[in-house]
């Protein structure tokens, strides 16, 4: 259709135009303004704190009309008057207490705020969360707490109801930061938003007030924050290095993100019972990585439990960002090719777990100091579908920049939940009714986890683990059969119509993953009750909900105690991880360990099981009532071989390099009462003889790699780098300290390491540990490779056990174990050692092309239990072309005289591999090494090519290393006599 242009219609126009001022072409470095941006701010302006807005904002390409001023208050301090500076300030952090106590402030002085108190961290640091609305809507906090609740709940809450709840309902739109320490800009900014969303009077932040509640976490990991102050201002004040942030919290760094399952962490806690009470319809959490604002959606695949209605939020809220930044001309604000979608692990996977909606932004890291021409790498500014706006080549980047493009991105997505409040209430309302819907008609009606199986404590705990998330769990009355499944009387039956089956479905499928793909951000398979190596079943059954069942309203807890007549008592080793904390807590004890299966007074227990003669009955049933284990008192002595159960002294060594994941095995033992002294691998060098002080030396992964670990912190410069607590740095030090961190393990070390293993001592390593000992020698028989052709990213793989009489394996059942395994170490053993290969985690599966249907081919997963049955026997083939054994021409030196044992391997099969997750290259695996025995001296190496402490979701496989330092000194029973 062809649009006409009057004469009398362009002369009105001119007419028009010529009464508007004429502005200026805008120049480079200036922003663009919207016309919706132009109205006239009312309020008296704080003219000081906007001019250092615009002295600290060195590319006004990152401002906005939203972040350029700031109103001034009489009575509400701005973060200027309370810290002497505003977020942004070059060269400036702020401690969690400080930002804490302004918080405090806020609340006193505006009414508009409330401040709480989430819980407390492993330190003993407040974490919290305040919250911001108008003051009539803050007035009304927990009446609204108790309409999100009904909402969230739709078995009483029919639709007509929720519409009337939705009516006067304000959804809950929760911010956290600072859980990654090192990123620290999101607290710094959150000080300026709060303030901003207190006091301003715009159209938009009315809005905002009147229609959405925000709350607000500003340090997730508040103990991390600290030190990474601490540390920076080292740095600033002494001209000197800086220490790395090698401790964020007790336990873990970056994984403090990867908690989300195993909710193990006292910041996860704290967050999830947060959310449990007050069911905010949003969680966003705030990290810094890329360039200059990601928002998140993800490349997919998308994990299949999520209600479809989740990923489409993702995306309407994530294009409001990227649409109006955009608009603005603000450069590098995107979506979509960042992140996956897939593994629920992360803090913000909570929301969607629990049918809220998580977010996260990643953003150009706050410094805080300024970089002056940054540059980015060609993948990051190449204009792409998904970023047709991309970052610049060459940026001056400051800290000021950070805050303005996230608190402009908050407000503008703020203000869309804010205006679209009906719409996202009736979208969580939706996804609640979809998730009873499904457990009510799909495909699971009900989930049951039997009572009495083989390691009742493990199950109990995992049960435990799913009611601390909300799930709602019962116990059968009386026996019943459902959809074919006999269910005996106190078994746990899990109801799959509850708001929650999104979690369950999330937790408790089997996960496939096909390696066309995008490469996967993390995790690929984590299949909750194999990686428990707990027995689970399904019921396809409405009939199963008309059963008698008793809501479990205390915690589950399997048998405890001790029963029945005799002087000897009897702890069957069922492989319960609780049991490895009887020989700590009953120390002066004599305790035995049962070499074979036997049979005592009709009942049978296992090899590896417990006895203790002459027992002190009291103090024994004390400590198994507290453990929640159960024995049986006899009058007779077993008639089995034994040996004694000594509690060993364990040392633990650590690096300087990096806590991420040996704290997974601190907090394991820590839950389980295993005690040990805790040291750095740098004071082997001192050449004291470690046998004298241990029996058990626990050396986990500490590095990206054996090179790594082998040199440490570089050792440049003259200045010692120490990490201790000081005056400058008073949050250091609380677990280990040191005058000068730099240097690793050494040569001098591993000589250590080696006198004391072959003194008698038992060695366990795993992961960067393994290949190091491998590499350099110090494990004979063993070598770690990197084949080209394999590909998997954390999955759960099928174990079989090889040797099953090794102490090792004591407590399990059958021949096959669950078991977490990722890239490396893959582990080869032969009778004269093999090539010593290297492992680089960014080769393998790096190059595949993307394919846009990948799930056409499901990934062939082997079913669980079933499957594999068999092992290779203990020694394997040769590493080498000349198959069992070298001519005569290729042979020199003597023949070594001990040989490794290999304990758990991978099976024969590669379609017999993976049980969940992905696998690409499995022909790499079959036959390799899982666990090893690897004796030297008089000692023994125990090393794990799988992760037994992973994270904290593997409790199946903690009773391997566990069982380990309980036998430390009879590893060789069973032993197969040498060829």
């Amino acid at each position: 259709m062809r649009t006409r242009f009057s004469v009398q219609a362009a002369a009105l126009a001119a007419t028009i135009l010529s009464t508007i001022p004429a502005t200026a072409q805008t120049p480079p470095g200036t922003n663009v303004a919207m016309p919706s941006g132009t109205a006239p701010l009312t309020q008296p302006q704080d003219e000081e704190y906007g001019r250092l807005i615009r002295q600290h904002m060195i590319d006004q390409r990152f401002q906005t009309e939203l972040t350029d001023h700031m109103p001034a208050s009489d009575t509400v301090p701005s973060p200027l008057k309370f810290f002497g500076r505003i977020p942004g300030t070059p060269g400036e952090l702020t401690y969690a207490a400080d930002i804490h106590r302004y918080y405090r402030e806020l609340a006193r002085t505006s009414k508009r705020v409330k401040y709480m108190t989430l819980g407390t961290t492993e330190e003993g640091r407040e974490q919290v969360v305040i919250a911001i609305a108008d003051e009539a809507v803050l007035a009304g906090l927990d009446e609204n707490k108790a309409k999100l609740a009904m909402l969230g709940d739709p078995r009483r809450t029919d639709a007509k109801q929720a519409a009337e709840i939705i009516r006067t309902a304000k959804p809950i739109y929760w911010l956290t930061s600072g859980i990654h320490s090192p990123e620290t800009g999101g607290p710094e900014m959150l000080l300026e938003l709060a303030y901003r969303l207190a006091v301003e009077d715009t159209p938009m932040i009315r809005n905002i007030r009147d229609n959405v509640i925000t709350f607000i976490t500003p340090v997730v990991e508040v103990d991390g924050r600290e030190k990474m102050v601490d540390t920076y201002y080292y740095g600033k004040k002494t001209g000197k290095p800086k220490p790395p942030l090698v401790y964020w919290g007790k336990y873990v760094a970056h994984d403090n993100n990867r908690d989300g399952l195993g909710q193990y962490l006292k910041l996860t806690q704290n967050i999830t019972k947060g959310f449990l009470e007050w069911h905010p319809t949003v969680l966003h959490d705030l990290h810094e990585s890329v360039a200059y604002l990601y928002t998140s959606t993800g490349t997919g695949p998308y994990n299949p439990s999520l209600d479809p209605i989740q990923s489409n939020e993702w995306w309407l809220l994530a294009e409001t960002e990227v649409m109006e930044l955009s608009k603005r001309g603000v450069p590098g604000v995107w979506t979509y090719g960042f992140y996956d979608g897939w593994v629920p692990n992360y803090l913000f996977w909570i929301a969607h777990t629990h049918n809220s909606t998580g977010r996260f932004y990643e953003v150009q890291s706050y410094g805080p100091d300024v970089q002056k021409g940054l540059k980015m790498p060609p993948a990051t500014i190449s204009r792409e579908w998904f970023r047709p706006n991309p970052p610049l080549p060459s940026v001056d980047w400051a800290p000021r920049q950070n805050t303005n493009i996230q608190e402009s991105a908050l407000l503008f997505v703020l203000n869309r939940v804010a205006t679209d409040r009906t719409s996202y209430l009736e979208n969580y309302w939706a996804k609640n009714r979809n998730a009873v819907e499904a457990g009510r008609t799909g495909a699971v009606n009900a989930y049951v986890i039997p009572a009495a199986q083989h390691a009742a404590g493990n199950a109990a705990d995992m049960v435990n683990m799913l009611r601390r998330q909300g799930i709602e769990v019962h116990r059968a009355a009386q026996a019943f059969t459902a959809g074919g499944v006999p269910v005996a009387a106190g078994d746990y039956v899990i109801r799959a119509d509850q708001p929650y089956r999104t979690l369950l479905d999330m937790y408790l499928s089997v996960q496939n993953y096909p390696a066309a793909n995008p490469r996967p951000y993390d995790d690929t398979g984590w299949t909750m009750q194999y990686m428990h190596n707990v027995a689970l079943k399904t019921i396809k059954d409405p009939a199963v909900f008309q059963q008698a069942l008793t809501p479990l309203t205390d915690a589950a807890r399997a048998p405890a105690g001790v029963s029945g007549n005799g002087s000897t008592i009897v702890f069957n080793h069922s492989g319960d991880n609780a049991l490895v904390g009887l020989r700590f807590r009953l120390k002066g004890t004599r305790m035995l360990a049962a070499e074979a299966p036997f049979e005592v007074d009709g009942r049978k227990y296992a090899a590896g099981s417990f006895i203790v003669p002459g027992a002190d009955r009291a103090a024994v049933a004390r400590a198994a009532e507290a453990l929640g284990v159960s024995g049986e008192a006899v009058a007779t002595m077993p008639q089995v071989a034994t040996h004694a159960l000594t509690a060993p002294r364990i040392g633990y060594i650590h690096s300087w390099l990096r806590t991420q994941d040996e704290g997974w095995w601190r907090a394991a033992l820590d839950t389980y009462g295993i005690p040990y002294d805790y040291f750095a691998d740098t004071t082997l060098k001192s050449g004291a003889r470690l046998r004298g002080k241990y029996d058990v030396i626990i050396y986990p992964t500490v590095a990206n790699n054996a090179r790594e670990q082998f040199v440490g912190v570089p050792m440049n410069g003259k200045d010692a780098i120490p990490y201790e607590k000081s005056a400058l740095t008073p949050h250091l030090g609380a677990l280990d300290s040191a005058k000068d961190i730099r240097g690793g393990v050494g040569g001098a070390g591993l000589d250590a390491l080696r006198r004391f293993v072959e003194d008698g001592g038992t060695l366990l390593a795993d992961g960067s540990t393994v290949e190091m000992l491998a590499s350099f020698g110090m494990a004979q028989g063993v070598s770690v490779t990197a084949p080209s052709d394999y590909y998997s990213k954390g999955a759960i793989m099928r174990g079989l056990i090889a040797d099953t009489t090794s102490p090792i394996v004591y407590g399990y059942e059958g021949r096959q174990l669950p078991v977490y395994f990722s890239q490396t170490p893959v582990i080869t053993v032969s009778r004269t050692g093999g090539g010593m290969g290297y492992f680089d985690p960014n080769g393998p599966g790096t190059k595949l092309a993307q394919n846009v249907t990948p799930n056409v081919t499901p990934v062939p997963i082997s079913p669980w239990p079933g499957g594999a049955t068999s092992a290779l026997a203990n020694a394997e083939v040769e590493n080498s072309p000349f198959g069992s054994a070298l001519p005569a021409s290729r042979s020199s030196g003597a023949e070594p005289t001990q040989f490794p044992r290999v304990v758990m391997s991978f099976p024969t099969k590669a379609n017999d591999i993976l049980l969940s997750g992905m696998l690409s290259g499995g022909d790499a695996l079959t036959n390799k090494a899982l666990v090893v025995d690897v004796p030297a001296g008089r000692g023994h190496m125990v090393l794990f090519g799988l992760r037994p402490f992973w994270r904290w979701q593997t409790q199946g496989s903690y009773m391997l290393g566990f069982n380990t330092i309980l036998n430390w000194d009879h590893l060789d029973v069973g032993k197969p006599a040498a060829r």
